[in-house]
């Protein structure tokens, strides 16, 4: 085994610009990635008003790299933070990459799964490697892309980090984009080769489970709809247990979010809304018979050590991190004055970071809402 002094690792750069004066802010951004010299991939967001012109200027400027991106409810990275702000991950040296996009994403996606395996005949080897993909929001999309990629890249042991694309609220048009080409209903993805290093990936959840558990048993999975929790309303049998009237539910889930029980691990869904009849519309899948609890904040402090400890624990020294938060987490972080201590906590832990807030989180080919979802970079 080399020694920890011989061993080289992924090396890059973050970009962040104002897009204040638009112009300006690009030409910053292509300027401080170049100080790098040629990235191999670029993953950058911002936000949907400046979305074509930033993903054009991008792929021109660096023609031989893989560059993707995706709109953002705000910019995040170890340069600076707005919600009207350009940021660039440019990795440029120590790694392989490869590309592709998946289309009919609403309804058929793995009719294009040839597209993932081409990008994987395009490396050199698999070890060491993450799949990193952005989707649209478009039609509860983001379980059928997720099937896709475990066909494909579950026999490799290539695993899944991703974010649906974000906006400046729920309703804003979202974009993806690869190599300058520009999707309103697509998930772009490069896969990510660490050559010399190994790469942590960890799911982070800011809330921790309750005692209390509900049982799924009336639901649409397509639709992402829940009827009944324990043969009653989803609404009035969460309402009564949190000791809500039925015009608050809505305001406390926003703090009370409920995570879907799978083995050991817990994946928050987001409550998009509540019916008229009490059903429960959702921004991931509840499957029938699932059990979930509902669960509470946690103390921020102590879920950021346990975040560090296992990067600790792993071995991994940080070179290069990527971000995906959702959307739901980081107005979290705006409701209750936290996002500095957040933003300086990944500054001081993970080194140069960016990322992107959206509308939905995915590791390990599952999808969930109101967590970060950490991509580092040895």
């Amino acid at each position: 085994m080399p020694k920890e002094s011989d061993l080289s690792m992924a090396e890059g750069i973050v970009a962040y610009g104002e897009l204040n004066n638009p112009d300006d802010a690009i030409e910053e951004v292509l300027k401080q990635i170049s100080i790098k010299g040629n990235p191999v991939v670029v993953v950058f967001s911002c936000p949907g008003e400046y979305f074509d012109v930033c993903s054009v200027r991008l792929s021109r400027a660096f023609p031989k790299a893989q560059v993707i991106g995706c709109t953002t409810y705000m910019a995040l990275s170890s340069k600076g933070n707005g919600k009207n702000s350009l940021v660039a991950w440019a990795l440029t040296e120590e790694v392989e990459c490869a590309a592709g996009l998946l289309f009919e994403i609403d309804h058929y996606p793995m009719r294009y799964a040839s597209s993932i395996e081409r990008a994987v005949h395009t490396l050199s080897d698999t070890d060491n490697t993450i799949c990193l993909d952005f989707s649209n929001a478009a039609g509860n999309c983001e379980e059928l892309i997720q099937d896709t990629f475990k066909k494909v890249l579950e026999p490799l042991n290539i695993p899944v980090a991703g974010g649906t694309a974000g906006g400046k609220d729920l309703e804003d048009k979202t974009l993806v984009s690869l190599n300058g080409e520009v999707y309103n209903e697509a998930c772009v993805f490069v896969l990510i080769r660490n050559l010399t290093g190994r790469i942590f990936l960890h799911k982070e959840n800011i809330f921790k489970p309750t005692k209390m558990v509900v049982t799924a048993t009336d639901v649409d999975c397509e639709e992402r709809v829940v009827y009944d929790f324990d043969g009653a309303s989803a609404a009035e049998t969460l309402a009564y247990k949190l000791g809500v009237s039925d015009d608050k539910l809505a305001e406390i889930l926003a703090e009370r979010p409920l995570g879907r029980i799978v083995g050991d691990e817990i994946y928050i869904t987001d409550i998009k809304g509540i019916r008229d009849d009490g059903g429960l519309d959702c921004f991931a899948r509840i499957y029938n018979q699932s059990k979930l609890v509902i669960m509470e904040p946690d103390v921020l402090e102590a879920v950021w050590k346990k975040t560090s400890a296992a990067l600790k624990a792993s071995g991994v020294k940080p070179s290069m991190t990527f971000a995906v938060n959702c959307y739901a987490r980081i107005r979290f972080f705006e409701r209750h004055g936290t996002l500095d201590a957040y933003n300086e906590m990944m500054k001081s832990e993970y080194g140069q970071y960016a990322g992107m807030v959206g509308f939905g989180e995915q590791v390990n080919y599952e999808h969930f809402n109101v967590t970060m979802v950490l991509v580092v970079f040895e």
